[in-house]
């Protein structure tokens, strides 16, 4: 068990997200950076879909009530035991009564920390994800917060001797502090001609200081449109880039509704999703181009890949090359 000595902002309990509920108006909600998630529960022998805590712009602290197994994955965070400067992407022991704190250092947007056995939080709808938008799971429904406990879960069979497990630096250069993402075109794009494309994919777009869990809001040079007819609102999942009339995109997240109104002139694909999470609002310059769902498809299994090859020798480089390049 842990207790928050500073809930810090926006921390919530957050696993890879409550699916096949959209259709009942309950939003995925999940990690924003699946990425980090996944590799920090890796880190410390659980299965990827084992809740953690997720932290934005850090300030998070708090006390092991119990000797516990850790490990943080994200960009821009320094973390810290007992005052102690410590690695992220590695696992660490922690011993009951030492405090820990996660600091927000900037070049990056959200911070993962995972426990062996995970957090131990009642599941709603086949995920311990907190929905903030409506106001449920993760055991609170809302940001965990000063004085809050969490109950850890029980070690992982077969997994319960793991120590000292880190990622290789090939890993972190995942990330890139101003990425190109990669986008597969439509649903509409009958709805956008050709010039809006070229001039959709030509632009430098920042991240509004306004944007949220729920969704990225674009500035730049507006795109120039021009829709004629009425849209029926449509099903929306993360990733989806609605145009909105004044021609500022907005990139839905984790926590984003399920329909919308505006066309979508594109959808980032699932392994670039969290390189565009980790970008700092009004800092990170950001573009797309344009892929097939095929080349889609093949991105999202080398980042798969990636996370296995910690299994199988986290120090050994020339495996990640191996990989194949998330570019």
């Amino acid at each position: 068990m842990i207790e928050i000595l500073d809930g810090g902002y926006f921390s919530t309990i957050q696993d890879l997200g409550r699916y096949g509920w959209g259709q009942f108006g309950v939003p995925r909600s999940g990690a924003v950076d699946e990425f980090a998630l996944r590799a920090a529960n890796r880190l410390v022998g659980n299965p990827d879909e084992l809740a953690c805590i997720e932290i934005g712009l850090g300030g998070f602290r708090f006390r092991a009530l119990k000797n516990l197994l850790m490990a943080v994955c994200g960009k821009g965070f320094s973390l810290r035991l007992d005052g102690q400067l410590m690695s992220l992407w590695q696992s660490i022991a922690v011993q009951s009564g030492q405090i820990v704190q996660v600091d927000h250092e900037g070049g990056g947007m959200w911070a993962v920390i995972a426990f062996h056995g995970g957090i131990d939080v009642k599941p709603l709808m086949g995920s311990r994800s907190t929905s903030l938008v409506g106001g449920f799971g993760g055991g609170f429904g809302r940001f965990l917060m000063k004085g809050d406990q969490l109950k850890i879960g029980e070690p992982v069979k077969g997994q319960e001797g793991i120590r000292d497990r880190s990622f290789s630096i090939e890993a972190i250069q995942y990330y890139q502090p101003d990425p190109v993402i990669r986008v597969v075109v439509g649903p509409h794009s009958s709805w956008f001609n050709q010039d809006v494309y070229n001039s959709f994919f030509q632009k430098t777009y920042v991240i509004s200081s306004s944007s949220n869990r729920s969704g990225y809001r674009l500035q730049g040079e507006p795109l120039t449109v021009n829709f004629s007819g009425n849209l029926i609102s449509l099903g929306m999942l993360p990733g989806a880039i609605q145009i909105p009339p004044n021609g500022e995109p907005i990139v839905m997240m984790a926590d984003s509704p399920t329909s919308g109104g505006y066309p979508i002139i594109g959808v980032v694909i699932r392994a670039d999703l969290p390189l565009l999470a980790q970008c700092e609002p009004l800092r990170s310059q950001i573009q797309f181009c344009s892929v097939s769902p095929e080349q889609a498809r093949e991105a999202y299994m080398v980042l798969s890949r990636r996370l296995e090859f910690l299994d199988t020798d986290p120090y050994n480089s020339e495996l990640w090359e191996r990989a194949g390049s998330i570019q």
